[in-house]
Protein backbone atom coordinates (compact mmCIF):
# COMPACT_ATOMS: atom_id res chain seq x y z
CA UNK A 1 0.00 0.00 0.00
CA UNK A 2 1.81 3.02 -1.33
CA UNK A 3 2.05 5.83 -3.49
CA UNK A 4 3.62 5.22 -6.11
CA UNK A 5 4.88 7.92 -8.44
CA UNK A 6 3.50 7.62 -12.57
CA UNK A 7 4.15 10.95 -13.98
CA UNK A 8 5.93 14.19 -13.94
CA UNK A 9 8.39 13.29 -10.53
CA UNK A 10 11.41 14.07 -12.49
CA UNK A 11 13.34 16.95 -10.78
CA UNK A 12 11.31 17.37 -7.67
CA UNK A 13 13.10 14.61 -5.53
CA UNK A 14 14.71 16.28 -2.01
CA UNK A 15 15.58 15.70 1.50
CA UNK A 16 14.13 16.88 4.54
CA UNK A 17 14.77 16.27 8.19
CA UNK A 18 11.87 13.88 9.62
CA UNK A 19 11.40 13.94 13.30
CA UNK A 20 12.76 11.56 16.17
CA UNK A 21 11.86 7.73 16.12
CA UNK A 22 9.47 7.49 13.17
CA UNK A 23 9.59 4.71 11.02
CA UNK A 24 9.06 6.25 7.38
CA UNK A 25 7.41 3.74 4.69
CA UNK A 26 8.40 3.76 1.10
CA UNK A 27 5.21 5.72 -0.88
CA UNK A 28 4.03 7.27 2.50
CA UNK A 29 2.14 10.71 2.86
CA UNK A 30 4.43 12.84 5.03
CA UNK A 31 3.29 16.40 6.64
CA UNK A 32 5.53 18.89 8.80
CA UNK A 33 5.30 17.93 12.55
CA UNK A 34 4.74 21.68 13.63
CA UNK A 35 8.23 21.46 14.73
CA UNK A 36 9.89 21.78 11.24
CA UNK A 37 10.77 17.75 10.76
CA UNK A 38 8.60 15.17 8.99
CA UNK A 39 6.06 13.01 10.42
CA UNK A 40 3.48 10.44 8.64
CA UNK A 41 0.40 11.93 7.90
CA UNK A 42 -3.16 10.52 9.26
CA UNK A 43 -6.62 9.48 8.22
CA UNK A 44 -8.53 12.56 9.18
CA UNK A 45 -5.42 15.24 8.30
CA UNK A 46 -6.47 18.36 6.73
CA UNK A 47 -2.94 19.42 5.92
CA UNK A 48 -1.98 19.23 2.57
CA UNK A 49 0.35 16.62 1.60
CA UNK A 50 3.29 18.30 0.23
CA UNK A 51 5.49 15.13 -0.19
CA UNK A 52 5.85 11.38 -0.13
CA UNK A 53 8.90 9.10 1.04
CA UNK A 54 10.95 7.63 -1.92
CA UNK A 55 13.08 5.43 0.70
CA UNK A 56 11.96 3.86 3.96
CA UNK A 57 13.62 4.63 6.82
CA UNK A 58 13.77 4.89 10.70
CA UNK A 59 14.76 8.00 12.04
CA UNK A 60 16.98 7.91 15.21
CA UNK A 61 15.98 9.22 18.58
CA UNK A 62 17.41 12.62 17.98
CA UNK A 63 15.23 14.43 14.91
CA UNK A 64 17.23 15.44 12.05
CA UNK A 65 17.74 12.55 10.20
CA UNK A 66 17.10 13.22 6.84
CA UNK A 67 14.31 11.74 4.99
CA UNK A 68 14.24 11.55 0.93
CA UNK A 69 11.18 12.42 -0.48
CA UNK A 70 9.21 13.49 -3.59
CA UNK A 71 7.26 16.76 -4.26
CA UNK A 72 3.79 16.38 -4.87
CA UNK A 73 3.57 19.24 -6.73
CA UNK A 74 2.39 18.08 -10.46
CA UNK A 75 3.19 14.65 -10.27
CA UNK A 76 0.51 11.79 -10.94
CA UNK A 77 0.51 9.51 -8.50
CA UNK A 78 -1.13 5.49 -8.50
CA UNK A 79 -2.39 5.17 -4.96
CA UNK A 80 -4.08 2.24 -3.59
CA UNK A 81 -7.34 2.56 -1.72
CA UNK A 82 -8.97 0.84 1.40
CA UNK A 83 -12.36 -0.18 0.48
CA UNK A 84 -13.15 -0.87 -3.46
CA UNK A 85 -13.38 1.98 -5.52
CA UNK A 86 -16.57 2.52 -7.33
CA UNK A 87 -16.86 4.23 -10.78
CA UNK A 88 -18.62 7.27 -9.48
CA UNK A 89 -15.34 7.97 -7.35
CA UNK A 90 -14.23 9.19 -10.89
CA UNK A 91 -13.90 13.06 -10.73
CA UNK A 92 -14.01 13.46 -6.63
CA UNK A 93 -11.52 14.13 -3.95
CA UNK A 94 -10.80 11.92 -1.53
CA UNK A 95 -9.62 11.49 1.71
CA UNK A 96 -6.48 9.84 3.49
CA UNK A 97 -7.54 6.47 4.84
CA UNK A 98 -3.95 5.44 6.35
CA UNK A 99 -0.30 7.20 5.59
CA UNK A 100 -0.49 5.18 2.48
CA UNK A 101 -4.01 4.74 1.14
CA UNK A 102 -7.11 6.75 0.33
CA UNK A 103 -10.09 6.69 1.11
CA UNK A 104 -12.54 6.97 -1.74
CA UNK A 105 -15.76 7.50 -0.21
CA UNK A 106 -14.49 10.05 2.21
CA UNK A 107 -14.86 13.67 1.42
CA UNK A 108 -13.73 15.53 4.18
CA UNK A 109 -10.56 17.31 3.78
CA UNK A 110 -10.96 16.36 0.01
CA UNK A 111 -6.62 15.85 -0.23
CA UNK A 112 -6.26 13.55 -3.07
CA UNK A 113 -7.99 14.19 -6.92
CA UNK A 114 -9.22 10.70 -8.51
CA UNK A 115 -9.30 11.30 -12.01
CA UNK A 116 -9.21 7.37 -13.27
CA UNK A 117 -9.19 3.84 -11.40
CA UNK A 118 -6.62 1.55 -12.70
CA UNK A 119 -7.54 -2.21 -12.99
CA UNK A 120 -10.63 -4.00 -11.72
CA UNK A 121 -12.45 -2.58 -8.83
CA UNK A 122 -11.36 -5.66 -6.57
CA UNK A 123 -7.40 -4.23 -7.25
CA UNK A 124 -8.28 -1.09 -5.12
CA UNK A 125 -5.65 0.70 -7.27
CA UNK A 126 -6.09 4.82 -8.94
CA UNK A 127 -4.58 7.31 -10.18
CA UNK A 128 -4.80 11.04 -9.81
CA UNK A 129 -2.88 13.87 -7.72
CA UNK A 130 -2.53 15.33 -4.42
CA UNK A 131 -4.27 19.16 -4.29
CA UNK A 132 -2.97 21.84 -3.09
CA UNK A 133 -4.86 25.08 -1.00
CA UNK A 134 -7.16 22.50 0.50
CA UNK A 135 -10.18 24.19 1.69
CA UNK A 136 -10.37 23.09 5.14
CA UNK A 137 -5.97 23.06 5.41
Amino acid sequence: MVFFPKLYDSGKITQIAGAASITFLKGSAVVDDGAGFLTNAASGTAVDIHFVTVEAVVTSATAGDLVEVLRTWGAIFDADTDADPARTDVGTEADLATVATINPDASTNDLFYIESIQGALADRLVRGFFLAGVPNS
